[in-house]
């Protein structure tokens, strides 16, 4: 029996305080529990896109770690892709700075981006509202 695929059309996107840095997630497919996203990366004057597949309980830990880490202003939270190395990792510094790195893609790609960039703590609710919405509607 065929898995059931669910096409979304959905971006989620962290807000940062520059145009030259921009994180975010084109949701494209749910099977089952996995979702498909484009992500999207732009920082240091280099982007670079590439698929993300993550479990819904893995978009849950990573709304609740964020969660945590805004309340407390300290932590860190992560999310990894379930078919290659790539990666996104946010931590909070006491001052309330965000940073996120990661990888884009695969290193087994021909092409592949590891970036580092910065933003602040308010940014965090409006990121994980959004993820939520996305759990609940699917």
């Amino acid at each position: 029996m065929p898995k059931a695929m669910k096409e979304i059309d959905e971006i989620i996107e962290l807000q940062t305080n520059t145009e030259t840095e921009k994180l975010s997630f084109s949701t494209k497919y749910l099977v089952q529990i996995n979702f498909t996203f484009h992500l999207t990366v732009k920082s240091a004057g280099f982007s670079g896109t590439s698929r993300l597949c993550v479990r819904r309980d893995e978009i849950q830990v990573l709304c609740n770690d964020l969660s945590k880490m805004h309340s407390a202003l300290k932590g860190t939270a992560r999310l990894d892709d379930n078919d290659s190395d790539a990666f996104i990792e946010f931590n909070i510094e006491a001052n309330g700075r965000l940073n996120i790195n990661g990888q884009v893609g695969g290193s087994h790609e021909e092409i592949f981006l590891k970036f580092k960039f910065g933003s602040d703590q308010t940014r965090i609710p409006k990121f994980v509202q959004d993820f939520k919405l996305l759990l609940s509607n699917y």
